[in-house]
């Protein structure tokens, strides 16, 4: 099911149409319970499109790395963290708590209100919460691995050939557009104002701007 979303521009996704929760994204199963639905249609009324479909792409990252590794995954888990990690960098609050830290606890709660149980929402929030930390292991969690797995693949190209089977057919239906340049922005925004978050470290110790030039999403 094809996506017509404003491939490059920083749109916000609520002033158009929701669609319906696809069955498949580049033949990759979306799973169809009530909870899943809700948090579709709150990310495509909430976050910019950059985000939007970076947070698409990296559900399907991570489930294309899963079944190359032969690892076993909740698919609902991985579904809501996927689309909710990044909501905390779509408004930078005013307050102390990095992005990825309030955005955990948000989509905690609103998981929660969706009707997923606590158990579950408390992994959906680690998984969020881990996805900026410079390490993250198995014993985090499967959903944890496959989410940090997946974004840095998609910001940074880290695994590019892992997703050769998908990643054509998965660009055309989410496009990239402009995304490394809206999330680099977001990122500087956040480093500057949250000195001491994760968004520093990766924009000035791990050298972002510089990675995400030479990516393999370059060539």
């Amino acid at each position: 099911m094809p996506f017509a979303f404003t491939s490059g521009l920083c749109t916000i996704s609520r002033m158009r149409r929701p669609a319906e929760l696809p069955t498949r994204i580049a033949d990759i199963v979306v799973p169809q319970d009530d909870v899943s639905a809700a948090t579709w249609l709150r990310v495509q009324r909430s976050l910019p499109d950059y985000l939007l479909t970076h947070s698409v792409r990296a559900y399907c990252w991570g489930a294309t790395i899963a079944a190359g590794e032969g690892w076993t995954f909740d698919d609902q888990v991985l579904w809501s963290a996927s689309l909710l990690h990044d909501v905390g960098l779509a408004r930078i609050t005013r307050n102390d708590d990095c992005f990825e830290v309030s955005g955990g606890r948000s989509a905690a709660r609103f998981l929660e209100r969706a009707g997923l149980p606590p158990e579950r929402a408390d992994r959906v929030e680690r998984a969020i919460v881990l996805h900026m930390q410079p390490s993250v292991t198995l014993d985090d969690g499967v959903e944890a691995v496959l989410l940090d797995r997946a974004t840095s693949l998609d910001v940074r190209g880290v695994g590019f050939e892992l997703v050769d089977p998908v990643r054509a057919r998965l660009i055309g239906e989410f496009p990239r557009g402009a995304f490394d340049r809206h999330f680099l922005a977001a990122i500087t925004r956040e480093a500057a104002s949250r000195p001491t978050c994760q968004s520093t470290r990766l924009l000035h110790r791990t050298g972002l701007a510089r990675w995400m030039a030479s990516s393999p999403w370059r060539g």
